[in-house]
């Protein structure tokens, strides 16, 4: 990390690291911040029903307050909204202490039904709950102040997972779970919302009654107000800091982190050596070459004539063999590249792991990481950093375009066809994300693969891998402070036992089929996968038995490439000169530091303008 200095070394000198100021602060004034993108309906703004990216956690953190955060050293969580979390004997439940006398900015007190009412809407939502109800089966009261997390496996590192590294950390006032809602979001954070124009920009001020004091007892937020630009564009974003415009920004952009060194007056850090694993840059690929086949055995997509298997199921019906398998290979397809629409009739390439294979031999990740990635990060080969405990070499294939030609005319002959290409999707609007996708096109024609691109907006290119109706995609994900995170991610669930069992119940598919779960976006069904995640999730964490299991999800991920491994994902922050301490916060008292920024989401009542 050119020009940095890890910060948690050097904390307690003001103005040594970057970004700290441990000088008293200066009340007032407003922050500027350019963000990568805009939440698509601020009405569902919030951790039971948003789709927050690194921008949407930034904007979370002015309005709401977690549960939990991270300690600064990563190895731990400290409490926000709640002070503690203890498990019983196998982690299977987890009882919540809740903090007392903090109030939402309408004066309604925060407390356990709050809590009940956040995961209630978490679970009943119909994308959020695809990704709760694996791991919580219930939340329920035991008093005013303590609420019990009943789950489905055991998890005994379940507060990093739902409770302070996820959206659903974030406590909204139950008004916005409504489905006729059309008000504004109300939370106990720092800030509260003035306005929001979708895409543009959200504005916000000061909550006067904040619960929350630093160390000498001043009250927080230092700010009066933070207004939040989205600037999808990474160079637009650097020449809005530059000319003064905004004040402070997000970037996620190798090439754009490398210039901000060349920017005078602004101070600025990385997340390459902080103590959390970074997300995964990647393409992320449809293995399947399906529309979301979890979505289908549940009859999301009846109306496109796949019934579903879930409703005779819960009817206590036999399921008819052609709806087994129209569940399993009704939504099979790819994208058009004439049209750019999902096509049922043609023939998928990405569901053959030769071509997978094929495509990862062709990029060559070290010119990507020098080229696109600007230096920035490392040379990725799976979802762990070299430095990480859970990290063993998995053994992801080396560039070596002549094997890669040759799986590709082999794969051509087998199945008679005289050309193999799909379709990547990329964000619109970002000249980053199009000199990414020329070195892709570079790269996999020159081993045969010919491949087209479909540019969307963010939201819309996170929806299409939602549904599954895409075949690869640019992609980061996967960073935190503990992998247990990723869990819901990778999961997959036996197609041929029975849902009592935690199967699928599709009894007329080949034995030992594992459907993906349904926010498993690259749709990989690996049961060595499943197998060592949940030996990972019931070990005793820091134990050899836990590190070992996360390191053979990583080596299978070598062999069944639902990712294709670019780079670790470095974020930077950078701040004019006059904007001070924006690289640090505290956990709820006021005095412990939490991991600040955590990657791309940073807290804001302890920032101060000059």
């Amino acid at each position: 990390m050119a020009g940095t200095v890890v910060d948690g070394m050097l904390a307690g000198l003001a103005g040594a690291a970057s970004g700290i100021n441990t000088a008293k602060p200066k009340r007032g004034g407003t922050l500027k911040v350019g963000l990568l993108s805009d939440v698509p309906n601020y009405h569902i703004f919030n951790g039971a029903q948003g789709k927050m990216d690194a921008s949407g956690f930034c904007v979370a953190n002015a309005l709401y307050d977690p549960l939990f955060v991270s300690a600064a050293n990563g190895k731990t969580w400290l409490p926000m909204l709640a002070l503690s979390a203890t498990p019983n004997a196998n982690y299977t439940v987890w009882t919540v202490a809740l903090r007392q006398g903090v109030n939402f900015t309408n004066g309604d007190p925060f407390n356990a039904d709050i809590v009940v009412a956040n995961f209630q809407a978490a679970q009943a939502d119909p994308t959020v709950g695809l990704a709760v109800r694996p791991i919580i089966s219930s939340v329920t009261k035991v008093s005013s102040y303590v609420v019990a997390f009943n789950l489905v496996i055991p998890f005994s590192t379940f507060p990093y997972s739902a409770l302070s590294e996820q959206q659903t950390c974030y406590m909204a006032h139950p008004s916005s779970f409504s489905p006729t809602f059309a008000g504004t979001p109300v939370g106990t954070g720092p800030f509260k919302i003035v306005s929001w124009q979708v895409g543009t920009q959200s504005v916000f001020k000061k909550n006067p009654g904040y619960w929350r004091a630093d160390a000498h007892n001043r009250q927080l937020p230092y700010l009066n107000g933070v207004t939040f630009k989205t600037i999808p564009d990474d160079n637009s974003r650097n020449q809005a800091l530059q000319s003064g415009s905004i004040d402070m920004l997000l970037t996620q952009d190798g090439g754009s982190i490398a210039k901000l060194k060349n920017i005078k007056g602004i101070t600025h850090r990385t997340d390459e050596h902080d103590p959390r694993d970074p997300s995964l840059n990647c393409l992320i690929l449809n293995t399947t070459g399906t529309m979301n086949q979890y979505f289908a055995w549940a009859g999301e997509f009846a109306a496109a004539g796949v019934p579903g298997a879930l409703p005779y199921i819960l009817k206590g019906q036999a399921v008819p063999t052609p709806v087994q398998m129209a569940d399993w290979m009704g939504t099979l397809g790819a994208v058009d590249p004439s049209t750019l629409a999902w096509n049922t009739k043609l023939k998928p390439v990405l569901n053959d792991v030769t071509i997978r294979q094929a495509c990862a031999m062709a990029i060559n990740r070290a010119t990507y990481h020098k080229v696109i990635a600007g230096g920035t990060g490392a040379v990725a080969d799976g979802v762990f950093r070299h430095t990480s405990p859970y990290y063993k070499n998995p053994g992801y294939p080396a560039y070596n375009p002549s094997k890669a030609k040759a799986l590709v005319n082999a794969y051509k002959a087998k199945n008679n066809v005289s050309t193999v290409g799909f379709v990547i999707d990329i964000v619109s609007g970002s000249s980053s994300e199009q000199k990414a996708y020329a070195f892709f096109a570079q790269q996999l024609g020159a081993v045969g693969i010919t491949v087209t691109p479909r540019p969307l907006v963010q939201s819309a290119l996170i929806e299409n891998v939602i549904i599954g109706q895409y075949d690869a995609a640019t992609w980061n994900q996967f960073g935190g402070a503990d992998p247990s995170i990723n869990y819901v991610w990778f999961n997959s669930q036996p197609a041929t036992t029975s849902p009592a069992a935690g199967g699928l119940g599709l009894t007329a598919l080949p034995a030992g089929t594992f459907i993906a779960g349904a926010v498993n976006f690259a749709h990989q069904g690996d049961p060595a996968v499943e197998q060592a995640m949940l030996t990972a999730l019931a070990s005793k964490p820091g134990t050899g038995a836990q590190k070992a299991a996360w390191a053979t999800v990583n080596s299978q991920f070598a062999k069944d490439l639902p990712y294709l491994c670019l780079t670790t994902l470095v974020t930077a922050w950078a701040a004019r000169s006059n904007v001070q301490n924006w690289a640090y916060a505290t956990a709820g008292d006021g005095t412990t530091r939490c991991l600040n920024p955590d990657g791309g989401s940073t807290r804001w009542d302890q920032i101060w303008k000059k």
